[in-house]
């Protein structure tokens, strides 16, 4: 061998021990790697959180120092380390992990580690940050086409604006998660998508029909080999809402089970939310020593892993059970620190709550200033509340714009599979022009072959957009429903049960219709039902009741009155509620000569009924009344007199008020000659006479409100 051979040989050895050397350092990296992800698991499991963290921060710094980190092991790593709520730790681990995958331009490990971040973030309050991960990894997953991402994703940010207060937000990001779920048959994320839609049913104060969603979740998970984790969780929702029904019994038990489940599955967060429900409820037996020791070591974990979820729930918790046991500057103290987390995170339901124990607070330690300094507060936050609310239920009505966006997906599926069908067919073209040159005789033989495959690829298709055609029915079904259910919402005076202003503008036109169209017919006979009769109704001194006992009590008068006008009128009447204490009712299919005999029904039965306000007596309240038809005169354009309509009752809702109160004042009908005896009314309105009708003594002793000539 020459000296040239013996260099090589040398340079090849040096580069085979070289290589040797550097697999054999990876290969110890990857072991000591790997040691240490162990060791930080078994640290979690025997609840060692702080040296557990400790240990994940040193295993970070050291990757970080690499050049390309194990991110797939940070990766799952920080998932373990969310699952144990430890979430400021999580949180860098997933950073550098994203980092690491940016790098290498990985778009799905980047979409997965961005939903992880989101829900971290949400875990911490970080809100803002959370919805731009969630956005981010919506991106990637548009641009790879991933639905089941796009569906866990719409439920992660569900999630977030339900955490934010925003209920009607969270809708519609939910209905789109559970469309994708049920298609697909994933029972697990459909029964977990169920119990977040439920939740957001609960905070609209919707608890039968929340608890309606909580139980389908649990009837779905009891076919399968289920996921107990999310079955406690189930369960301390289900005992919750029999905690607020007033079956402590029932509730113990049933979030008694779910705790066992959570500490089985070792999930030291649902065993926390556990811990606080279960509190409360002992609290609310009476044993207030055993509720306050669980609520407490559910905060001190919750504090410990920053969860600001379950540092809301405690405080709260606390709270309230501090309030009811007269410690009121202690509950001052959390209802404070509540308050500020809540502002800080623009959440506006959680701002309400805590204010509202503030306000106890206050009262109960009769610092009556701060009260009521705290009682603006509240009343502005409830118009905020009131105002986001009516945009955002109008928005969630628009949910069959999802209806549409699923059948443009189906056709884009439809197209795609004839773009597959038609390239089969070209290669099997190409197929046979080559064997036609090389095997004539089997030209014959191959295109029979061919149009036989094109019939079966044909019959697959068709039984493909079959089953597509079903399951998006079913959609619609589904779609239909939700619509239903935000309809009702929306069209719902939260307070009283009874319908707003929105749902007056949207049916009174049909009864309009309706009801010239009859009285068109029946023009000759007066004693048909076919009159529309439109009665205003106040409360009077209401703002007197509530400078007396406060606002909860003016509206435990307003759900109460409500229920009065219920049993006053029928069914088929709509009883609307106008705004503060003044109350609508549109009697349909009725006759004009019924009016007097109504308004007095109504004033009688409102004058002789208790209502009970949380004192040792209840108290007692009357109404004043304006009616009129509507509207007054069937040979006028019905639509445009509407606005008239409501001038004529208020004005004799006033005249009402002036002639001293617990009366009514109205119109029967409009005469069409002019009348020697006009009153005010008349010469308001222009009307040449009217048929006046009032429970005072007669026509002539109503003091009308004086008119001002424009």
């Amino acid at each position: 061998m020459g000296h040239k051979g013996r260099r090589a040989t040398f340079a090849l050895i040096s580069f085979l021990f070289c290589f040797l050397s550097l697999m054999s350092t990876w290969a110890y990296a990857q072991r000591v790697v790997d040691d240490d992800i162990a060791s930080i698991k078994s640290l979690l499991s025997s609840r060692q959180f702080e040296r557990a963290e400790k240990s994940a921060m040193l295993l970070l710094e050291r990757a970080l120092q690499q050049q390309n980190y194990p991110a797939d092991e940070l990766l799952g790593l920080g998932k373990t380390l969310k699952k144990a709520s430890r979430f400021t730790v999580a949180k860098s681990m997933l950073a550098a992990t994203l980092e690491q995958y940016t790098a290498h331009a990985n778009l799905e490990k980047m979409s997965l580690t961005l939903l992880s971040l989101a829900s971290v973030e949400r875990h911490l309050a970080n809100y803002t940050a959370a919805m731009a991960y969630a956005q981010r990894a919506m991106s990637l997953a548009h641009l790879e086409r991933n639905e089941e991402l796009k569906a866990k994703l719409n439920l992660e940010i569900g999630i977030i604006h339900h955490m934010q207060g925003d209920v009607e937000s969270a809708l519609t990001p939910f209905k789109d998660a559970l469309g994708f779920f049920r298609v697909t048959r994933d029972t697990q994320q459909t029964s977990e998508t169920l119990v977040h839609i439920a939740d957001t049913y609960h905070l609209l104060n919707e608890t039968a029909l929340s608890r309606t969603y909580y139980e389908d979740a649990l009837t779905l998970l009891s076919t399968e080999d289920s996921n107990s984790i999310l079955i406690g969780t189930i369960k301390i929702r289900i005992g919750n809402a029999q905690k607020e029904e007033g079956f402590f019994d029932n509730a113990v038990a049933t979030i008694s089970e779910g705790l066992n489940l959570l500490l089985a599955a070792d999930n030291k967060k649902g065993v926390a939310e556990a811990q606080i429900a279960l509190g409360e409820t002992f609290i609310a037996m009476g044993n207030s020593s055993k509720g306050f020791a669980l609520i407490q070591e559910a905060m001190a974990f919750a504090q410990s892993s920053a969860h600001a979820v379950l540092i809301k729930q405690a405080r709260l918790a606390l709270a309230q059970a501090l309030l009811n046991e007269n410690n009121f500057e202690q509950a001052l103290v959390y209802a404070r620190e509540g308050t500020a987390d809540a502002r800080k995170d623009k959440d506006i339901r959680s701002q309400l709550t805590f204010l509202s124990l503030q306000f106890s607070a206050y009262v109960s330690l009769n610092e009556f200033k701060k009260a009521l300094d705290i009682q603006a507060v509240i009343q502005q936050l409830r118009a905020l509340l009131l105002n986001s609310h009516n945009m955002s239920a109008i928005e969630g009505l628009q949910a069959e714009i999802e209806l549409v966006r699923q059948s443009t997906a189906f056709e884009q599926l439809k197209e795609s599979k004839q773009l597959a069908l038609a390239q089969a067919e070209r290669e099997n073209l190409s197929t046979t022009l080559f064997w036609s040159l090389t095997l004539a005789g089997i030209l014959s033989l191959f295109l029979i072959w061919s149009r036989y495959r094109q019939r079966q690829q044909t019959v697959l298709l068709a039984r493909e957009v079959k089953q597509q055609t079903l399951a998006l029915q079913q959609k619609n079904d589904e779609l239909k429903q939700a619509y239903s259910v935000l309809e009702e919402v929306s069209l719902r005076d939260r307070l009283t049960g009874l319908y707003n202003r929105h749902y007056l503008e949207s049916h009174l036109p049909g009864e309009l219709r309706r009801s010239q169209f009859a009285a068109k017919q029946d023009c000759n006979d007066k004693k048909s039902n076919s009159d529309l009769l439109c009665l205003l109704i106040d409360i009077d001194f209401f703002k007197r009741i509530n400078d007396d006992y406060g606002h909860i009590a003016g509206d435990e008068v307003l759900s109460g009155f409500a229920k009065v006008l219920k049993d006053a009128f029928r069914q088929t009447d709509l009883i609307i509620r106008w705004g503060g204490e003044e109350f609508l009712v549109v009697c349909r299919q009725s006759n004009r000569e019924d009016l007097p005999k109504l308004a007095e029904r109504c004033r009688e039965m409102v004058a002789s009924t208790p209502f009970d306000i949380g004192l040792t007596s209840p108290i007692y309240i009357t109404c004043s009344i304006g009616f009129s038809l509507l509207p007054p005169n069937h040979m006028e354009d019905f639509e445009v007199l509407w606005e008239q309509t409501f001038e004529v009752i208020d004005y004799a809702l006033y005249a009402t008020k002036l002639s001293g109160r617990n009366g009514w004042v109205g119109v029967i009908e409009i005469h069409d000659e002019i009348s020697v005896h006009q009153t005010p009314l008349d010469a308001k309105f222009k009307f040449p006479g009217s048929r006046i009708a009032t429970s005072f003594n007669n026509v002539a002793s109503i003091k009308w409100p004086e008119i001002h000539e424009e």
